[in-house]
């Protein structure tokens, strides 16, 4: 499921973020079905995919250094936006300015009928040492396990 809806909440400032990974179901070999769902801006979006919890771990570590640079850009990508695919997420950690301003980018599709097919795009911005936090707390939630729901907000802890 994808959803691109606009939400009328503190969001609509800039503020506030949301990110959840539902492990659904697991494979045999250990490959996770997972609903992924992001809350932000003003927008909302929700698709479910298919990973091995390495691919999710290696992308957590990955933003413990961010920003490398004022032109650092972090991705993770699953499935394709081909007509012919299932569903397709991208996640883009990435600098805007040359002072080091970063943000969240979430873009997502799921394809289908034109009753059930969706799309929804949407950035938000954050600290870099929040973008360190959730590279973090993803790595250390995949190695724990992933047996429950992860929950990350851009809420101080």
């Amino acid at each position: 499921m994808v959803e691109g809806v606009r939400t009328h909440r503190k969001e609509d400032s800039g503020v506030g973020m949301r990110l959840t990974l539902e492990p659904r179901w697991r494979d045999h070999d250990g490959m996770l079905e997972l609903r992924f769902s992001m809350q932000g801006s003003g927008f909302a979006a929700e698709v479910r995919f298919y990973e091995y919890p390495e691919t999710i771990e290696e992308f957590g570590r990955t933003l413990y250094d961010f920003p490398r640079s004022s032109t650092d850009e972090v991705v993770f990508e699953n499935g394709s936006n081909a007509p012919n695919s299932y569903s397709w997420i991208v996640l883009r950690a990435f600098v805007f300015d040359g002072v080091g301003h970063s943000a969240l980018e979430v873009e997502c599709r799921r394809n289908g009928t034109r009753l059930l097919s969706a799309q929804s795009r949407f950035a938000v911005e954050l600290e870099p040492a929040t973008i360190n936090r959730l590279g973090y707390e993803l790595a250390s939630w995949v190695s724990s396990g992933a047996e429950q729901s992860f929950v990350f907000t851009n809420e101080p802890q």
